[in-house]
């Protein structure tokens, strides 16, 4: 009967420290969300003022170019016209970033969390990236046809090979800035502030989560 008893204890027990367990688990799990959320705080405000910034200096540029396009040449109206098309490109990419964001506060599950910032830091990365394809128009928006045809040799011997440079430069940029190199140590030069630590702060609260739950 004593024995009985005693087993009976155990099993009351061993109920008992695997509720409490797993109410610790769900504590932890809830609160290392928590903290992954409030992590992207600084990025969400950044990304707010970037397209809030953006918006004032696209409408700046269309302001100028409006007064300006009876008396710019054709390849200043290009590389204004292009430069405006990747500022355009990088607040729409901007506004889906914060988006993401809201859709990371509002979610429950850790899985949906993880995805979520994973496509938060491939459109951040993507951003820059497509930042960079203006590069050329920073070389191009000078050139002139009266440039052309009366400094022949300083158009195809200096302004040109610019011209190449930055065009290489640009492209090499674009396909290399990719979260794929995300260690490598040019890639972390170039991504070291508030906007990209507090994505990198909060994947590794989601990661913290992943290794409590698999021990």
């Amino acid at each position: 009967m004593e024995n009985i008893e005693i087993i009976n204890l155990w099993k009351q027990y061993d109920e008992k420290l695997e509720k409490s367990l797993s109410l610790n688990q769900k504590i932890i799990t809830e609160l290392q969300q928590q903290k992954a959320k409030n992590a992207l705080r600084p990025a969400r405000n950044y990304k707010i003022f970037a397209v809030f910034f953006g918006v004032l200096y696209a409408a700046m540029i269309v302001y100028f170019m409006f007064y300006l396009k009876p008396y710019a040449s054709i390849f200043f109206k290009v590389s204004v016209g292009i430069h405006l098309l990747v500022i355009v490109i990088a607040i729409a990419m901007y506004i889906r970033q914060i988006v993401l964001i809201s859709e990371i506060d509002n979610s429950q599950n850790v899985i949906q969390m993880q995805q979520k910032l994973a496509c938060l830091r491939v459109s951040t990365v993507n951003a820059i990236a497509v930042c960079f394809l203006q590069f050329p128009v920073f070389s191009t928006w000078n050139i002139t046809f009266r440039m052309i045809n009366e400094t022949p040799l300083n158009f195809w011997l200096i302004q040109m090979p610019i011209v190449a440079l930055f065009t290489f430069a640009g492209i090499w940029l674009f396909r290399n800035v990719d979260i794929k190199n995300m260690d490598k140590k040019w890639f972390k030069i170039m991504f070291y502030g508030v906007e990209w630590s507090s994505i990198i702060k909060s994947g590794k609260f989601l990661k913290e989560i992943e290794s409590f739950e698999k021990n």
